[in-house]
């Protein structure tokens, strides 16, 4: 699971939901108005995923190779958020986001990577 949250002063903060529809409309294949009841999108090369949505958190439990991965680093870098995974470190889009995790064991382990997508690609697959 993969989990895109915006920290402030170590708390989820609400997401630009707005910012989100606008991000996330190319590729919805399915969704309700609101985004929370579940969204399907479909990617350009091809690949559905289902993302749960409320208002401080975008969680995905399947991600495909390729293009999801530009979808998710544009996500993360224009919500200025981070991304949480299951069984990996935080993964952090600039330094400065570092003080805003909740816990310092989470801020010590966090790592900044490139919000593109082959960066981000190649980290979460533990690469």
């Amino acid at each position: 699971m993969l989990f895109v949250l915006r920290y402030r002063n170590g708390e989820p903060e609400p997401l630009d939901m707005e910012l989100l529809r606008q991000l996330l409309t190319p590729y919805i294949v399915d969704a309700d108005e609101d985004l929370t009841d579940g969204v399907r999108i479909r990617t350009a090369d091809g690949h559905e995923v289902e993302l749960d949505i409320n208002e401080v958190c975008i969680a995905v439990s399947r991600f495909p190779p390729g293009q999801f991965f530009e979808i998710l680093a544009r996500l993360v870098d224009r919500l200025g958020a981070s991304l949480t995974l299951t069984d990996r470190p935080a993964v952090l889009r600039a330094e400065d986001d570092r003080p805003h995790l909740p816990d310092e064991a989470w801020r010590d382990e966090a790592v900044v990577v490139e919000m593109t997508g082959p960066a981000l690609e190649e980290f979460v697959n533990g690469s």
